[in-house]
């Protein structure tokens, strides 16, 4: 889970403003860290309330010009994040002469657990089905939280901002992970010579990064952004998703290297050891000598479905 929760990101009528990292070229990006609750903290992430607009227009005009330069083998592209979980920004060119900007939004820790192990718990023979049901949950999700999206960004403008619609997408595993396909949503902005910088960012799509990725708990209203709500929409949509009925995370009994033990996946190692809610009780002082068998945690136990 997040270790550090953060400030709410405040939409503009322009862009969102907020602390990021400059777009790098594909052979730069091995050099950035990792994304947690400090990155945009740090001293190696420079502010660039623009983003990604400035770092494409020192070298390009327009998106009709990197869409000439992307033809030429300059790809370019920005993995990062804002408070919220992982985005991308990428110019994408075709042969036949048409180009787009992706705007993409990654799944965050609370989705991609409880995909993960629902994938685990699946067949391989069903897992396409459950690919094309993931995608489905993941339409549902962003239509529930897009209204609530659109009416924060109204509030700070004076125009009626309508939200574009997202599609839910995969992206192949990546070579080190979990070896599930990469879900998240992404807006193509086709590219014209008519084209400009800001027509390739959607607000809302945008601000959806930090509502996925709960860092604040502003969105909790939203039932399908909790782990609870987002379990019940999977289950809706026939994907095995389960939670402990200790610590209410996501497990599976089918993983790999412990098969038949509950375990889950957490950013902190996960495993086999429930420690539950975290509110038993604490040894008196002194604590001498004080390590028993419980210290070693319980073995998870699936909820029953409801």
């Amino acid at each position: 889970m997040p270790k550090k929760r953060k400030k709410n990101r405040k939409t503009s009528r322009g862009s969102a403003a907020a602390v990021v990292s400059r777009a790098l070229l594909p052979a730069q990006l091995a050099d950035v860290p990792d994304c947690d609750a400090e990155c945009c903290d740090d001293e190696n992430f420079p502010v660039d309330e623009d983003f990604p607009m400035s770092a494409f227009r020192e070298q390009f005009a327009s998106p009709a010009g990197a869409a000439a330069a992307v033809r030429e083998d300059k790809r370019w592209e920005w993995v990062g994040c804002i408070d919220g979980s992982r985005m991308r920004h990428r110019i994408l060119a075709s042969d036949d002469g048409t180009a787009a900007v992706e705007q993409a939004v990654f799944l965050g820790t609370t989705q991609e657990g409880a995909i993960l192990c629902a994938w685990h718990e699946t067949p391989d023979g069903e897992r396409p089905a459950l690919k094309k049901n993931i995608l489905s949950a993941l339409d549902r999700l962003q239509g529930a939280l897009r209204p609530h999206l659109e009416a924060e960004i109204r509030e700070g403008r004076d125009d009626d901002y309508t939200a574009l619609v997202p599609e839910a997408f995969c992206d192949a595993p990546e070579p080190y992970g979990a070896g599930i396909p990469l879900f998240g949503w992404r807006i193509l902005h086709p590219v014209t010579p008519e084209t400009t910088w800001e027509d390739t960012l959607d607000i809302a799509l945008w601000n959806s990064s930090i509502a996925i990725g709960d860092w604040s708990g502003h969105y909790d209203h939203v039932d399908e952004i909790s782990l609870d709500g987002f379990t019940r929409l999977l289950r809706h949509h026939g994907i095995p998703a389960v939670l402990c009925a200790e610590c209410e995370r996501p497990i599976t009994s089918r993983h790999p290297r412990w098969p038949g033990i509950w375990a889950t996946p957490t950013d902190e190692g996960g495993g086999a050891s429930c420690e539950g809610k975290g509110t038993g009780p604490f040894p008196p002082a002194p604590r001498l000598g004080w390590y028993t068998d419980s210290e070693f945690g319980t073995p998870h136990q699936p909820q029953s479905a409801s």
